[in-house]
């Protein structure tokens, strides 16, 4: 492929960018709409954002890459998306409202002031840091590889992670919360047309398509059509290696549960909270969440899995194949072709590197350096604050994706799974009225326990202080998140249960009244709610818990027939196909007649839950940090200056 032409598309995509943002800081109302876009995105930009970030979040390069490993039986994992979008389907809109009935937009300040917990303040603080520096610093580090891949090395890794870093903070800079987020939706549309292009024409170009009836060519020893079982009792990711590949059923509805750590984190729930009146969040649930991103993972996936299959053998036996030979077959064909295919994952992995770095710097500016540090600026200070805090946190990120990419790997492999932890807190929040401050401080340390110790940072900092664990990364099959989530919940419910009740809970229980009456939900009666539920653990179970396994062989040697049936097609893929449109099915009859996505056309901020919570109100600074600032603030003018009595002592 001909470097330059890939270098002139990435100088369009990033001037394109410049031109998004610099428009939207034209429109921009008041400077302090800079860090929030004053609550009102517009609608639609709900719709395209959701799908991108949760491709980009999987991550999209590092799916394809483990499909060309494991076959179909990671290919399940698609599914996962239907998921996502019934957690966003059911958390979204209930964010929404309690920001617009409190006037707290910040998911920190939302959470922190419900539970009036610093604990987790804390908690929020940390998983909001991790999105922002170890995990977009991967995504970027991701987008030099690429870059040098497909330049042949005339473009160095380190030139190029610095160069996309600079524009993108350029673009972040100057168009704030709304441009990047109109950056973002901009490249999620480009992403889904992409990825419906680059299948169809490794399709056309290399009749990949085949490969559903002679299955995906894996390493040796792994199952390319088929699900290797329902639970393996192994000691985990480097300690014993599993029989016919990872991902049994366990895993694969496990690792789907750390996808929900995209949804409920801080960075998503902002996004959320800061729509305007009538976001779009039933079509970006249904129809682009679920169906269109769902399915074009589902089947384009393994077909670009085929391809670099194909061109990798030596890096798939190996266990590590690379997109580099596919990049050059595809320049072979069409040099246009192979352009946009490095933007396909170019594209993806901008998305999480710019919005997970920009959604942390500007809540951290909100609830850290405005409310603490410095509530009295005025508002073209707090633009310059978070423009400040914006050059920090993206330094952060390019150092990390430059220099430490395999500390940023390591760093990052925790932060899903710990995102996912929030679960509970969010659900109370926004269902679960008697889950109790206690309880949820309890189930977030113990679930992030569990999931340090079933992942690199916990392994590895525990064997070398002390001795080596019995076990290894994802012990028993199960990923670290439904490690942390099964515990986490367990404490949560024993807890609640014991602690329930007084003054807190009746604190708490107004927010749940205001929900029910601005905006009741339509549930029908207790037979048809427990229908509804019971239709999603079913689809669940049979999706992507222990009852997929029956799609080995459902369609190929079904149970009322005596011999095979020549499908042309694998048995589990299908099965993938039928329940992804069952999902799809079942989101829209959540989100559209529950009208569980469905937003009202005005709400009325009547409600206080605390102390009063105005965006930038003054509110009670620490003593430690006034006076820690009151000293750096100090002109010299004020400081005190010796006397010339005092002076001519100490001279004598």
């Amino acid at each position: 492929m001909t470097p330059l032409l890939l270098l002139v598309v990435l100088g369009l995509l990033f001037a394109y960018e410049l031109y998004i943002c610099t428009l939207a800081a034209r429109r921009a109302g008041r400077p302090e709409d800079f860090l929030h876009a004053g609550g009102s995105l517009p609608g639609w930009a709900a719709i395209f954002v959701l799908p991108g970030i949760v491709l980009a979040a999987l991550p999209l390069i590092d799916h394809v890459l483990l499909t060309a490993r494991y076959g179909l039986q990671f290919g399940q994992v698609a599914l996962g998306l239907v998921l996502v979008a019934l957690c966003a389907t059911l958390v979204q809109k209930r964010l929404w409202l309690a920001a617009r009935l409190t006037r707290i937009l910040s998911p920190v300040e939302l959470l922190g002031t419900y539970y009036r917990s610093i604990a987790l303040r804390i908690f929020l603080f940390a998983v909001l840091l991790l999105f922002a520096v170890p995990f977009a610093g991967l995504s970027l580090g991701w987008i030099g590889d690429l870059i040098q891949q497909a330049t042949g090395g005339m473009v160095p890794r380190a030139a190029a992670v610095w160069v996309c870093g600079f524009f993108l903070f350029l673009a972040a800079v100057i168009g704030g919360w709304r441009g990047m987020i109109y950056v973002v939706a901009a490249q999620s549309l480009v992403l889904l047309v992409l990825l419906a292009f680059g299948g169809a024409f490794s399709a056309a170009a290399f009749d990949r398509l085949p490969f559903y009836a002679s299955a995906l060519v894996t390493p040796k020893g792994t199952l390319a059509d088929q699900i290797p079982g329902v639970i393996q009792f192994s000691a985990g990711i480097g300690k014993e290696q599993v029989a016919g590949g990872l991902w049994t059923t366990v895993t694969i509805l496990s690792f789907s549960l750390s996808l929900l750590g995209i949804v409920v984190s801080p960075a998503v729930t902002f996004l959320g909270n800061t729509g305007g009146n009538r976001p779009g969040f039933a079509v970006g649930h249904v129809w682009m969440t679920a169906g269109l991103a769902c399915g074009l993972l589902l089947i384009v996936g393994p077909i670009l899995a085929a391809g670099v299959a194909a061109t990798d053998p030596a890096g798939l036996q190996a266990g590590a194949p690379g997109f580099g030979a596919l990049i050059a077959r595809f320049a072979k064909v069409d040099v246009l072709a192979a352009v946009c295919l490095v933007l396909l994952f170019v594209s993806a992995l901008q998305i999480a590197f710019v919005f997970f770095a920009a959604a942390g710097a500007h809540i951290l500016t909100l609830d850290l350096v405005l409310r603490f540090i410095t509530p009295d600026l005025s508002p073209a200070d707090r633009r310059l604050a978070g423009r400040i805090v914006l050059a920090l946190v993206f330094a952060a990120a390019v150092l990390m994706a430059g220099f430490t990419l395999l500390a940023a790997t390591v760093v990052a492999s925790v932060t899903l799974s710990l995102s996912a932890q929030l679960l509970p807190a969010v659900l109370g929040l926004c269902w679960v009225r008697w889950f109790t401050r206690p309880a949820i401080i309890t189930g977030l340390i113990v679930g992030t326990l569990f999931v340090f110790f079933t992942e690199p940072p916990g392994l590895m900092a525990f064997e070398a202080l002390f001795l080596p664990l019995p076990w290894g990364r994802w012990p028993l099959t199960v990923h670290s998140a439904a490690w942390g989530l099964f515990f986490n919940v367990t404490a949560c419910l024993l807890i609640s249960a014991v602690t329930r009740g007084g003054a807190e809970e009746e604190r708490r229980i107004r927010l749940h009244q205001a929900f029910v009456h601005d905006d009741p939900v339509r549930f029908g009666n207790g037979a048809a709610r427990t229908a509804k539920w019971a239709l999603v653990v079913i689809w669940t179970y049979f999706a992507l818990g222990p009852g997929a396994i029956l799609g080995n062989e459902f369609f190929s040697r079904p149970i009322f027939t005596e011999g095979g049936v020549q499908l042309g097609l694998p048995s589990l893929w299908v099965w993938q196909i039928v329940f992804w449109l069952a999902g799809v099915l079942l989101v829209w009859w959540l989100a559209y007649p529950v009208r569980l996505s469905f937003v009202p056309s005005s709400v009325r901020p009547l409600l206080t839950l605390e102390e009063p919570s105005a965006p930038f109100a003054h509110r009670r600074v620490p003593r430690w940090i006034a006076q820690t600032v009151e000293r750096l603030a100090k002109r010299p003018k004020e400081r005190d200056i010796p006397s010339p009595d005092h002076m001519a002592k100490r001279r004598r």
